[in-house]
């Protein structure tokens, strides 16, 4: 898969998420193997555990390209944006201003989306955004088995859920990965950069407008 150095869309603001300080961007494996034998009766596989992020099927195809942590194209050029969740901005390593996370969450997507099908979920009445991007959640195909991409970067710390994940049921799941991750110290929980802020020092919160920052209080 070609990674490339492709920067996100668009900005947010402070208001967009009670939770974020700033963080430079847009509404911020399990390996399964089939075993049998000839002289043995195949063995059915388990049920599919249901997720409860996503709705109907609105897409699919084969990854190409991984732009950011939540940005990829399709091999037909089709843009997708993963919803409910927000990563670091992407920027080259050289870049002095850039904040950790960024290169590590692309690459943690493109290692997920590396020789899958991909099936793309709705998550929104409108099934593109103001740039044509489909906006999805996404799923990855194994044996027949669907794994869902967002809830794979957030358990492995390189994502975190945004203010808007879907329900209530879709939230909950994602919030338990994300707080399995960041009490392990997992991928962007591992640097101090992404420590909590106390509500209860609410002069704190303001020096760290322009950058990433959860706020717990």
């Amino acid at each position: 898969m070609e990674l490339a150095a492709v920067p996100p869309h668009s900005g947010f603001s402070l208001s967009d998420d009670d939770r974020v300080v700033g963080w430079g961007f847009g509404r911020p494996a399990a390996l399964m193997m089939a075993c049998g034998c000839c002289n043995a009766g195949a063995q059915e596989r388990p049920p599919q555990e249901a997720f409860a992020c996503g709705g109907a099927t609105i897409a699919g195809g084969t990854a190409n390209r991984a732009i950011d942590g939540r940005i990829f194209t399709l091999d037909d050029s089709r843009e997708v944006r993963l919803v409910g969740i927000e990563v670091p901005p992407f920027a080259p390593a050289e870049d002095s201003q850039a904040v950790p996370g960024g290169v590590a969450a692309r690459d943690a997507l493109a290692g997920l989306l590396a020789g899958a099908e991909i099936v793309l979920k709705q998550a929104e009445p409108q099934q593109t955004d103001r740039y044509g991007c489909l906006v999805a959640y996404g799923f990855t195909t194994h044996y027949g088995i669907d794994h869902s991409v967002q809830a794979g970067l957030i358990a492995a710390g390189y994502a975190r859920v945004a203010a808007r994940a879907g329900s209530r049921a879709c939230a909950a799941e994602l919030l338990t990965r994300e707080g399995a991750a960041r009490t392990a110290k997992l991928g962007l929980w591992a640097s101090s950069y992404y420590d909590s802020l106390d509500a209860d020092n609410p002069a704190d919160v303001p020096a760290e407008q322009g950058r990433f920052a959860l706020v717990e209080g």
